[in-house]
């Protein structure tokens, strides 16, 4: 097939779960023989030079498209007297879709898949210049993840102007699901609430790694991290949420217990995580590196939607995890077998201190969450079903 895959900025460099799993599927993707082409907004903020992308992504054709989409509070506030999502119109180009629209008209594809819902902009140019299968890959419910943030914070004005682009965002999200002819979700519980929406036809496709590679691994029990992306306000949130309330019980326990964070965009004078035994390392070079050197992987997600990749990442290379439900959200491990689960701070912090006393069990534990991965989030073969499924829709359009 000719696959023609629309983003909304190039995956790269990998230091957080959405660019991962991207860059991943891409590659899958063309490693199975098909002619992949990636046609992407190429943003000021993770802006990617000629010369990396011809390293990077040497294995597909790429389209970039300059655009700025960073926040002016002016047109965040002229926003407010439309009735249009923020953060959707911050995506939308005009030169970019008259780019995609001469390319359509020079090159034929089988399918379009779009990748994420700040691509949707794309839409209306694809209906008039594309007459083949247009997919949909959500990452996220989207709207949801607005909605959780408006929920736990704490600011009235803040939770009122949230809760109006979630309001906005869910409109034009359930809109865009109707009007794609098929959905690809990346966790069950997406799938569930997209059903509610549409009828089109729907696949779910586990993201996944190249896993099974044997990885020196140094596993320490009197050490913590997380790892994440800190430009995505969930990712804050449920970091502030593990200081403010599952640190200080924790670290009472243990005196000498060490938190290590890392993260694209932690800035490493950031105030807000200066706490004994925090260890802000700001945006490292090899996450993979980072993760295996720093003990228990902790993913403290309080609002969010979709999967945590860093958590499969983290899994598979056979590291104890502790995450809440959230979190764990689309990957459907059991609790203290796989990883451990917990929602309020004192369980939380009880699962730490548990798999602290308990050191050969969680080593245990971390090498079952490995075994778990390998079996149901082997990137290739994931990949090659999602194929199978896309030739079924072709067929099913021809």
């Amino acid at each position: 097939m000719k696959i023609l895959v629309i983003g909304n900025r190039f995956p790269w460099p990998l230091h957080d779960g959405g660019a991962l799993a991207t860059f991943q599927m891409l590659k899958a993707m063309a490693f199975e023989g098909h002619e992949v082409s990636y046609f992407s907004l190429n943003t000021q903020k993770h802006f990617i030079d000629d010369k990396t992308l011809l390293e990077r992504f040497s294995f597909c054709k790429y389209y970039s498209c300059q655009i700025n989409t960073d926040i002016k509070p002016w047109n965040a506030f002229l926003n407010l007297l439309s009735n249009r999502s923020f953060h959707l119109v911050r995506y939308e180009s005009k030169s970019a879709n008259e780019q995609l629209s001469q390319l359509l008209r020079n090159e034929e594809f089988d399918l379009v898949q779009i990748e994420g819902l700040y691509s949707a902009g794309f839409l209306s140019t694809l209906r008039n210049d594309f007459k083949g299968h247009i997919s949909y890959r959500a990452h996220n419910f989207e709207s949801q993840i607005w909605e959780r943030l408006a929920t736990e914070t704490s600011n009235f004005l803040k939770k009122v102007y949230l809760n109006l682009q979630a309001k906005r965002l869910k409109r034009e999200e359930v809109a865009f699901l109707k009007s794609v002819d098929s959905i690809v979700a990346i966790a069950p519980s997406d799938l569930e609430v997209f059903k509610e929406f549409t009828n089109v036809p729907q696949y779910l496709y586990l993201p996944g790694l190249n896993l099974g590679l044997e990885v020196d691994l140094e596993l320490q029990p009197f050490k913590l991290f997380h790892i994440g992306s800190m430009e995505w306000m969930a990712n804050i949130q449920g970091v502030e949420w593990f200081l403010q309330k599952v640190w200080p019980i924790v670290k009472s326990e243990y005196p000498q217990l060490a938190f290590h964070l890392a993260g694209k965009g932690l800035n490493k004078s950031d105030a807000r995580f200066f706490q004994s035994g925090v260890f802000n390392h700001g945006e490292v070079e090899n996450a993979q590196s980072f993760m295996l050197t720093h003990g228990i992987c902790i993913v403290p997600v309080v609002a969010g939607s979709g999967i945590r990749m860093k958590l499969i990442e983290a899994m598979s290379l056979g590291i104890p995890c502790v995450t809440t439900k959230i979190g764990v959200q689309g990957i459907d491990v059991e609790n203290h077998v796989h990883a451990e689960i917990a929602d309020t701070h004192e369980e939380f912090a009880n699962s730490i201190i548990t798999m602290i006393q308990q050191w050969h069990e969680t080593i245990k534990m971390g090498v079952r969450g490995k075994k778990y991965m390998i079996e149901h989030h082997n990137l290739q073969n994931n990949t090659r079903e999602l194929l199978m499924f896309y030739s079924k829709m072709i067929g099913k359009r021809d």
